[in-house]
């Protein structure tokens, strides 16, 4: 065979090669990171109904939600406020208040337990619960941030004679990124708790 013809055979193979590698590559080579996506999360509509009970207190809580509660030897109350479709729970402690030191003491316990969750909030937001026609006082902690354990709690009393602290949890590890609008949905609820409440 010529050398110019075995050159030329040589070359179109290459060619071909060449053709068949460039029709394997993408035409956009160029990579963009996208932006991290979450599942889509159903929220039902805010029902409510009233919960009264053996305890000393009353409340609208929502409908999708169920409750259980358990009373101990020394006059203290546990209550769950489960949503099972939310896999969330409101967990619930009454107190009955002894004397102004008990009270004083409950309150500075609150304050205390807010500060293990410091080391991973990036924020707490304060707000006040006052009605002096119930009478109810209280104070309600939205804690900001990613990892936080309990993203709301509240406590509530009539300064005389109980005292009630909520604290929010998940039953599994929290996103609090990807959990937003179930914590905002959440918090409705509670306030609808706290603006509905009344001793009995």
């Amino acid at each position: 065979m010529h050398p110019s013809v075995r050159g030329l055979r040589l070359f179109a193979c290459c060619f071909a090669l060449l053709l068949l590698l460039n029709a394997c590559q993408h035409k956009d080579d160029n990579y963009t990171p996208k932006p991290r996506g979450y599942f889509r999360i159903d929220l039902p509509q805010h029902e409510y109904q009233t919960l009264d009970t053996t305890l000393p207190f009353t409340f609208e809580q929502s409908a999708h939600a169920r409750t259980s509660f358990q009373w101990k030897p020394d006059g203290t109350c546990w209550m769950d406020v489960l949503y099972p479709e939310l896999n969330a729970t409101f967990k619930f402690t009454y107190f009955p208040i002894k004397n102004a030191d008990s009270l004083r003491n409950l309150i500075v316990q609150e304050e205390r337990m807010m500060k293990f969750h410091f080391q991973k909030a990036d924020d707490v937001e304060y707000s006040t619960i006052r009605d002096q026609e119930t009478p109810l006082w209280g104070q309600i902690y939205d804690i900001e941030g990613k990892e936080v354990a309990t993203p709301l709690q509240f406590w509530m009393t009539d300064s005389a004679h109980h005292f009630l602290r909520a604290t929010l949890y998940f039953n599994f590890t929290p996103n609090n990124d990807s959990l937003q609008p179930v914590i905002e949905y959440l918090r409705d609820d509670a306030l609808h708790l706290v603006n509905t409440f009344a001793w009995k």
